[in-house]
């Protein structure tokens, strides 16, 4: 489903997309004009126009653009992490499992795809239109049915509510987080600095130790965050 079907060229269309998701990763969607974003990719203002419409059309496409490109990411690792688990005889490990998730969002990559993404699915809870809607069926559904069932492979005394409502609040709590990653955010301000949530390493070690924990144990204990060890290592 693409929003027009106007003719693209694809050099002058890569370099918007291109330009548009840096800065949109850097300034956010609202601190970027047309204006600028048409001076940084090189192109006048009715390019933009000429070839997406309007911004609100191109941040759509930008929009599917990253979440094609982080499911494809997160699908990957999960394949990994099951041809692990497979090749050592176990069930996948929860903490793993969690990881393939949050890596999609908190890594080092340049631009920001994952707080990008974050910041573009927030919008669409706010804000939801026929074609945020669609994006998210077309793109994102069919990865989130098929990460649930990792998962439940991962921690299998979770009923089938169960594992749909830790998804659901592991989104929840992954976009709240990346929303507050700012040097100025209530968390840094409340904890004096000594919770940082721009510190990469303590941000993410802090953020999957949360999630792993929250899918708890078949004796409602942790999850664990170790793979097992086999009796003969």
């Amino acid at each position: 489903m693409r929003l027009n079907n106007r003719p693209r060229s694809g050099d002058t269309t890569t370099a918007i997309l291109n330009v548009a998701e840096e800065m949109f990763a850097e300034h956010g969607i609202d601190g970027v004009t047309t204006r600028a974003l048409s001076e940084r990719a090189g192109v006048n203002m009715a390019a933009v126009n000429y070839h997406f419409g309007n911004k609100d059309n191109l941040t759509l496409e930008v929009f599917r653009d990253v979440a094609r490109r982080t499911v494809e990411r997160r699908l990957a690792s999960l394949a990994r992490i099951e041809a692990e688990a497979e090749a050592e005889g176990r069930a996948p490990c929860p903490r793993d499992v969690v990881e393939a998730f949050v890596d999609a969002y908190v890594n080092e990559d340049s631009p920001r795809t994952g707080i990008l993404l974050a910041h573009l699915v927030l919008q669409h809870r706010v804000r939801p239109t026929e074609w945020t809607r669609a994006i998210v069926r077309e793109e994102l559904d069919g990865f989130a049915v098929r990460y649930m069932e990792v998962m439940h492979r991962a921690v299998p005394h979770l009923s089938e509510r169960q594992l749909h409502w830790r998804y659901h609040l592991m989104v929840g709590a992954v976009m709240m987080s990346l929303s507050d990653q700012r040097s100025d955010g209530r968390m840094g301000r409340l904890s004096g600095g000594v919770a940082d949530p721009q510190d990469f390493n303590q941000f993410k070690e802090e953020l999957v130790a949360f999630l792993t924990a929250s899918l708890g144990g078949p004796d409602g204990s942790g999850a664990g965050g170790a793979r097992p060890v086999r009796e003969d290592t």
